[in-house]
């Protein structure tokens, strides 16, 4: 992609504000290599730093707030079931967020990041990105689109076939179903 010098310009001094405002060491260099990359025109760096033309569409949305309700469900259950808090380690219960370094995953990042630390919503979960026990960001490390999609595929497969009782009232065995142990 290639930018102006004007538009290289802004993002100079974009970055340059928010190096000097900064209080955090590993911020403060990150902006300034981000300021470097710019003032040095380094066009094979400025894929991870222009604004995301793409939209996420309808479903795209919809799948976000499912995927974050899947979790929130899966830490409560594990939260206040002995059982499953033995049962399962709390990592395969926990969300671990979209690739911020994929390009679809990124826009879904920023809605859930939008949903979850903007608009305080999905409890469970806001309570962890909180505390600082995820960061929404997973690095790849996270199983992905797919694996969220066969995910939330199995847990709509467990309410199908419950009958009677709370639908959210999970055994160990569906906990143990849901994320795929």
């Amino acid at each position: 992609m290639e930018l102006s010098l004007f538009e290289r310009q802004v993002l100079i001094n974009q970055y340059d504000l928010l190096e000097r405002l900064s209080d955090d060491k590993s911020d403060k260099e990150y902006y300034s290599q981000r300021k470097e990359i710019y003032e040095q025109g380094f066009e094979g760096e400025y894929f991870e730093h222009v604004p995301y033309t793409d939209t996420l569409s309808k479903e795209d949305c919809e799948l976000t707030y499912k995927i974050l309700n899947l979790f929130d469900d899966l830490s409560y259950e594990w939260d206040n079931n002995a059982e499953i808090k033995n049962g399962v380690d709390k990592y395969h219960v926990t969300f671990s967020g979209f690739d911020l370094n994929d390009r679809v995953e990124c826009h879904f990042y920023s809605y859930a990041k939008f949903l979850i630390a903007d608009q305080g919503k999905f409890h469970e979960t806001r309570k962890l990105y909180e505390s600082n026990e995820i960061a929404l960001n997973s690095h790849g490390a996270g199983p992905g689109l797919s694996g969220y999609s066969s995910m939330i595929e199995r847990k709509e497969e467990l309410y199908d076939k419950k009958t009677g009782g709370h639908k959210n009232e999970w055994s160990l065995e569906d906990i143990k179903f849901i994320i795929g142990r």
